[in-house]
């Protein structure tokens, strides 16, 4: 893996350890003193609090690559979404993918595999891809329709959906 993929994979972190290592600047420049302090402790658990509240996760039945691939061209069409819980892109995608996780239920399967778990590790190599969020959909007979690397907006998203899967 090349190293922009890393810093793009782990993008949240970096951005997160920059913005504490500035607010430490700006904070303790002039010494130490315990309203500073509990004000950095306090917003550092608030980074903590929402990134693990906003941070995209594994779709829970994809342990292995094997259940991945055999969810695909099943009938149902899929939308596969190789991600990380450490990169901005798919954290901003995040709410609008669970918006169309929602409104496709039961006509369309999202597939969301970290690319950090056992599963995409071993189908990184297999899906040819390098940067998250890579978004690839499949037909109900199995067969790549399109596939987009990096943020998309909600409308662009949606207009590369078929109407009624």
């Amino acid at each position: 893996m090349n190293i922009l993929a890393t810093m793009q994979h782990y993008s949240v972190l970096l951005l997160g350890l920059v913005l504490v290592l500035v607010l430490a600047f700006a904070l303790f420049r002039r010494g130490t003193r315990l309203q500073d302090s509990l004000a950095f402790l306090s917003l550092l658990l608030g980074l903590v609090v929402v990134y693990f509240y906003v941070r995209p996760v594994q779709t829970p039945l994809m342990g292995e690559a094997a259940n991945v691939q055999a969810q695909i061209g099943k009938g149902t069409p899929v939308l596969l979404e190789f991600q990380s819980p450490y990169c901005m892109g798919c954290v901003q995608m995040k709410p609008m993918v669970d918006a169309i996780e929602a409104e496709y239920t039961g006509r369309m399967l999202v597939l969301r595999v970290n690319i950090q778990e056992e599963a995409g590790k071993e189908l990184g190599p297999y899906y040819n891809f390098e940067y998250t969020p890579t978004f690839i959909f499949f037909n109900g007979e199995g067969q790549e329709v399109w596939r987009s690397v990096g943020s998309l907006d909600e409308a662009r998203l949606r207009e590369s959906l078929p109407p009624n899967p």
